[in-house]
């Protein structure tokens, strides 16, 4: 079986993690899909904006790291819940 989308990937990890930041999920998807060039900083942003943009997820914390970078994470909703029942 192959692997799930990235952006489907993502919203799982966030349901089975809810207090990882932006920059921690970046680095579980990059072990997962070192191949796949969506997988950057720039690239997750994008998909968890989109995931929040549908309800699928919400920002949970955003607070500065020691050297002054944003970490934002994210908790699932209801609506997001729900549909893991059909991603995997």
């Amino acid at each position: 079986m192959g692997q799930l989308p990235v952006k489907f990937r993502l919203l799982q990890v966030i349901s089975e993690n809810e207090n990882l930041s932006n920059q921690e999920l970046l680095e579980i998807l990059r072990n997962e899909y070192p191949l796949d060039r969506s997988v950057n900083k720039r690239g997750i942003e994008d998909y968890l904006l989109t995931l929040t943009a549908t309800g699928l997820i919400d920002l949970k914390n955003a607070a500065l790291d020691d050297n002054g970078n944003l970490q934002l994470s994210y908790k699932i909703t209801d609506y997001g819940k729900r549909l893991m029942k059909y991603v995997g």
